[in-house]
C-alpha cells in the first residue's frame, strides 16, 4: 500500500453555497495521508470564514488567504506551499468521492516511471461516460491528441501530478492565462514525458448550473483561451499531422463555443463583428472535423452548425436542458 503524501489543491473564489460539500469529501479520503490547502483568493463572500473554521476542524488543512489574482494565481499559490509527493486539484463548487485519492495514487504509481496521472471520466451533466476500473498507459501525443479532440477532459482536476516532476521543469500556471489554464498547463506537462496513465473511473463530481451558463458569457475569456491555444501550439517538441489537425479541430470548436454563446446570451447586435467572423473562420475549417477520429454524429453536427449556427444552437441549448433536468431529478 503506497501511504505517500498527497497535497489537495483548491481555489475558492464567490463558492460560499458548494465549499462545505467540497471541503467534507475532502477529509473523508480513505488515503488519509493529505494536505488540502484551501487558496482564498480574495473571495469577497463567506468562503475565507468557512475555510479558517475548516482549518480549525482538522490540522490536515491549510489555508491561504491572498488578494483576488484568477485561478491560476491561486493554484500556483498553493503549488509553492505544497509538499506532498503528489499533487492533484479540485475546484472550490465541486465535489469528490471518498476513493479519490487513493485512485489516483494508485494509477499514477502503477506503470513505471509514471508522472502523470489522467482520469478520463467524472460525473457531469451529460453522465455519458460508463463507470468502470480498468485503465491504460498511453503516449504523450496521444493524450494531447486525445485532449484535444474531447476524450481527455481538459481540466486539471480530475488529475494527479508528481511534484518533483513539475518542480524539475519548472512548470507552473501561466497567470496570464485563466480560461483555458487546466489545458495549458497538461499540455505543458505532456512535453516533458512520454507516458501517461489513463483511468476510466468516475471519482469526480462537476457541479453545473444551467441558468447562470446561459445567462453567462464573457467574450475577453473566450479569447484569452484561444490565447492559451496559440502558446500551447508553441511548446510543441514533436508535430505530427494527428496533433496538428487536433489542435485545429479544437480550435475550430472554440469558435463554435464563441458563436454558441453569443446567440444563447442573444448578443448578437452587441458582439457583431466577432459573430461574423466566427462563421467565416467556421467555413474555413470546414472539413477539419472530419480529419480527426471523432463520432460520425459528432462530424456532422460540426459541419451542418457552420451552415445553421443558430438553428444548432438552439438544439444543443434543448439537449443541454434535458440532460440538466435529468441530472437533477436523481
Amino acid at each position: 500500500m503506497n501511504n505517500s503524501l498527497v497535497s489537495i489543491i483548491v481555489p475558492i473564489y464567490k463558492v460560499e453555497l458548494f465549499v462545505d460539500e467540497c471541503i467534507s469529501s475532502l477529509v473523508s479520503q480513505t488515503h488519509s495521508n493529505i494536505e488540502i490547502i484551501l487558496v482564498d483568493d480574495g473571495s469577497p463572500d463567506k468562503c475565507p470564514e468557512i475555510c479558517d473554521q475548516w482549518a480549525k476542524k482538522d490540522n490536515r488543512i491549510k489555508v491561504i488567504h491572498k488578494e483576488n489574482g484568477g485561478v491560476s494565481s491561486a493554484r500556483n499559490a498553493g503549488l509553492n506551499i505544497s509538499t506532498g509527493k503528489y499533487v492533484t486539484f479540485v475546484d472550490g463548487d465541486d465535489w469528490v468521492d471518498q476513493d479519490y485519492v487513493e485512485y489516483l495514487l494508485n494509477l499514477i504509481t502503477k506503470y513505471p516511471d509514471t508522472y502523470l496521472a489522467f482520469n478520463n471520466t467524472c460525473y457531469n451533466i451529460y453522465n455519458k461516460s460508463i463507470n468502470k476500473n480498468n485503465s491504460d498507459y498511453i503516449n504523450s501525443e496521444t493524450a494531447m491528441i486525445d485532449i484535444y479532440i474531447g476524450n481527455i477532459d481538459v481540466a486539471v482536476w480530475n488529475k494527479m501530478y508528481c511534484k518533483d516532476f513539475l518542480s524539475k521543469n519548472n512548470i507552473l500556471f501561466n497567470e496570464d492565462i485563466w480560461y483555458g489554464e487546466g489545458m495549458l498547463f497538461n499540455i505543458t506537462c505532456l512535453q516533458y514525458t512520454s507516458k501517461v496513465a489513463i483511468g476510466n473511473k468516475k471519482i469526480y463530481h462537476q457541479i453545473y448550473n444551467f441558468n447562470s451558463a446561459m445567462r453567462s458569457f464573457n467574450l475577453k475569456s473566450n479569447y484569452n483561451g484561444l490565447k492559451s491555444l496559440d502558446i500551447q501550439k508553441s511548446l510543441f517538441k514533436n508535430e505530427s499531422n494527428s496533433l496538428k489537425n487536433a489542435w485545429l479541430f479544437h480550435k475550430r470548436c472554440f469558435n463554435n463555443s464563441i458563436l454558441n454563446g453569443i446567440i444563447k446570451t442573444n448578443s448578437v447586435k452587441k458582439y457583431k463583428k466577432e459573430y461574423i467572423e466566427c462563421k467565416k473562420q467556421l467555413k474555413r475549417d470546414i472539413f477539419i472535423p472530419f480529419k480527426v477520429d471523432i463520432s460520425l454524429k459528432r462530424k456532422i453536427y460540426l459541419f451542418l452548425s457552420s451552415f445553421f449556427p443558430v438553428t444548432m444552437t438552439k438544439l444543443a441549448i434543448h439537449k443541454e436542458k434535458k440532460a440538466y433536468k435529468k441530472m437533477n431529478s436523481k
